[in-house]
């Protein structure tokens, strides 16, 4: 997320979980503006989730507890507890890609982008939008759509949406619900309001989170609260503990003999633990738990990472 490099990540199928954190933690981290220094791009086959943390007895790692909480209103804690799957009009909504391009325009993209580095003195990140803006269609650009009324945007359902589109998108219409139930301080608050919503949307999500795994579910929702407040390294060094401690517990375990060997969809959680030993798996690890990891920018400059002790506490 804080590599020096220019990255472009493309969603062009199914991203879940880590592989959703990685397509992602790299936009907007130094709060910059203007030209968007790193890229990514949602198709028509986008299909994001955090389904796969969310049913085995983890939570999103890779950074998530970071951007998760950045995004607009509740968006983030609704993502990392509810296991939705995100199309490409939703991925563009919560602010997760930069672009939108559908999957035909891909790989002439490509083409242009390795063509243009090879060829021109300089390419960097302006010329790479630039490239991108020709292919596909940004959260800022009207280019695509001069027929509608500007006094009347359409949705992004409307705007980023062709043929093949994977599921109805839900976010845009959901948005102040979301806000509503996952803008509560607790847990138990959170799944009160979901009660009192009644609508489908609701009723669906609340089945979903009742599925997690009861350690998890107060897990993820603490790392999230705690990540809108913590820096980048912060949050990877809370992700790190909490990783370490939650794959040596029950659930870990038995969220992928329910969901990946047997897969029977049926995994005997652990009763949720009490509020002592959730705040525990938060704690500093002692130096005979500490796998060690550096976290510096060198290995980012020269494509290789010395290993010591002492960066994660």
């Amino acid at each position: 997320a804080k590599s020096p490099k220019t990255r472009i990540a493309v969603i062009d199928g199914m991203s879940l979980g880590a592989g959703a954190s990685l397509a992602t933690c790299h936009l907007n981290v130094d709060g910059s503006s203007g030209c968007a220094k790193n890229f990514s791009i949602a198709s028509t086959r986008t299909v994001f989730s955090f389904q796969a943390s969310h049913f085995l007895g983890m939570f999103p790692l890779c950074g998530a507890s970071y951007f998760l909480p950045r995004l607009k209103g509740s968006i983030g804690t609704y993502l990392a507890l509810s296991g939705s799957r995100l199309n490409a009009a939703d991925v563009m909504y919560a602010g997760l890609a930069t672009h939108f391009m559908p999957s035909d325009r891909l790989e002439k993209c490509m083409g242009e982008l390795s063509s243009r580095a090879q060829n021109d003195g300089e390419f960097g990140a302006a010329q790479i939008q630039e490239v991108l803006d020709t292919f596909g269609t940004s959260a800022t650009s009207t280019k695509d759509f001069k027929a509608f009324d500007p006094n009347k945007p359409p949705s992004y359902l409307t705007r980023y949406s062709g043929d093949n589109f994977t599921d109805p998108t839900h976010l845009e219409a959901n948005h102040e619900a979301i806000d509503r139930c996952f803008g509560k301080g607790n847990v138990e608050d959170m799944l009160a309001a979901l009660e009192q919503e009644k609508c489908a949307w609701a009723q669906n999500t609340l089945a979903n989170i009742r599925q997690m795994s009861p350690t998890s579910l107060y897990v993820t929702f603490e790392l999230l609260r705690r990540g809108a407040s913590q820096s980048l390294e912060d949050c990877i060094r809370t992700e790190w503990r909490l990783a370490r401690r939650l794959f040596a517990r029950n659930d870990f375990h038995e969220g992928v003999r329910a969901f990946e060997i047997d897969k029977d969809g049926a995994p005997k959680w652990d009763p949720l633990p009490s509020r002592d030993e959730i705040s525990s798996l938060f704690r500093p690890m002692g130096e005979t738990e500490l796998l060690p990891l550096e976290l510096t920018q060198k290995h980012l400059q020269v494509g290789h990472q010395k290993i010591s002790k002492g960066e994660i506490r």
